[in-house]
């Protein structure tokens, strides 16, 4: 999974230096992907796999990291990039539909799709980190309490305290 991520940061960042944010979709996708294969792979982790699984995930957590703060670097370019074409002109741009920022600000209307399109993969982002997160503490506590970590709870987990009348606490 680090390796795969490696690469989408790298393209990332090929496509954020190069201007060419058409592959971002591709980015997008590859990011869903990856968010659903650590979903399954937090139902398969036994406490054998445990620590070679969150060591993965701290090295995962790293490459994340680093494409949000591309995500961002390449966000202020654009939004400063989408101000300096516009100049006095952004009011009446943002005024327009769609159809008229396309066909009369083209250029402008490039960078604020640009910009969209890095939300969208910062969004995914956050949330496959969210995901690694909960993974990783998932792995710590199963080791810890020697649970079977694929989500099943032991039964002593579940008992319930009374008080001295009997009533539940």
């Amino acid at each position: 999974m680090s390796m795969r991520l490696n690469q989408l940061s790298s393209q990332l960042t090929a496509a954020g230096q190069n201007g060419r944010l058409d592959e971002v979709g591709l980015i997008v996708s590859e990011l869903s992907q990856l968010y659903t294969e650590l979903q399954n792979l937090q139902a398969a982790v036994t406490s054998e796999t445990s620590s070679s699984a969150r060591q993965e995930l701290v090295n995962c957590r790293i490459v994340l990291h680093g494409m949000m703060d591309a995500v961002q670097d390449i966000r202020t370019a654009t939004a400063e990039q989408y101000r300096q074409v516009l100049g006095e002109n952004k009011t009446v741009f943002e005024q327009l539909d769609e159809a008229a920022q396309q066909s009369e600000y083209s250029q402008a209307y490039q960078y604020r799709l640009a910009f969209k399109q890095m939300d969208e993969v910062s969004q995914h982002l956050h949330q496959l980190d969210g995901s690694m997160l909960d993974t990783g503490y998932q792995l710590e506590r199963g080791v810890m309490a020697g649970d079977t970590l694929n989500g099943a709870v032991q039964s002593e987990d579940l008992t319930l305290g009374t008080d001295e009348g009997g009533t539940m606490m």
